[in-house]
């Protein structure tokens, strides 16, 4: 007679289905995760995959969730660490910057794959789990706008912000693609010079008028 799971042993069953299934996306894309291919992996039979999730979208969202949480938790603690406001957002671009090329999976399918968002998923069963990962990347915008705000000071208008991040974002996701991908390396001898330098640049900017 089998006994009952426990809840660490649960726990990590959904561990490895997690993980197993990244590892499937990160190399043959969503489409490719199946959950026969799936089980393969695990070692698990496909039926008993469903114990745990609905479906391969269901192990999806789990993860981006799980990216977005380990994200949003780096930045409140780096946030936490300082008092100085410039200091502050430089951390905190530091913090997105190691996140990106130290978890290149997670980062990969969160924001450089176009992988299913929030919207894919409203009015369809699985909108109350996608909006958990909503949620949180929106904690993690309104973070890094508020960062910004108090570095730049009260002169600078919610535009001026939200342009600010979307340039911010944009230098930070090109250098992390860039690192990732290893062309880097073949235009810049020491790229992690290059990234500061830039990053240096965009912060003195902020303290010039928008």
């Amino acid at each position: 007679m089998k006994t009952a799971r426990g809840k660490k042993e649960l726990a990590q069953i959904r561990e490895k289905i997690l993980e197993s299934a990244l590892d499937i996306i990160v190399i043959k894309g969503l489409d490719g995760l199946t959950m026969r291919n799936l089980a393969q992996k695990t070692g698990m039979t496909a039926p008993n995959l469903y114990n745990y999730f609905s479906n391969k979208d269901e192990i999806y969202i789990h993860i981006v969730i799980r990216g977005f949480e380990m994200l949003h938790a780096d930045l409140k603690a780096t946030c936490n660490l300082y008092e100085d406001k410039t200091t502050r957002l430089r951390a905190m671009i530091d913090t997105y910057m190691a996140f990106g090329m130290n978890k290149p999976r997670y980062y990969d399918i969160m924001f450089t794959r176009p992988t299913p968002k929030y919207d894919d998923y409203v009015g369809t069963p699985l909108e109350k789990t996608s909006e958990i990962e909503y949620k949180i990347s929106m904690e993690i915008a309104d973070l890094a706008l508020k960062s910004a705000a108090e570095a730049m000071g009260p002169s600078a208008g919610k535009e001026i912000l939200t342009r600010r991040l979307v340039q911010i974002w944009s230098l930070m996701h090109g250098m992390i693609t860039l690192n990732n991908s290893q062309v880097m390396g073949y235009v810049a001898e020491t790229p992690d010079n290059v990234y500061k330098k830039i990053i240096d640049e965009f912060i003195d900017s902020l303290t010039k008028s928008p």
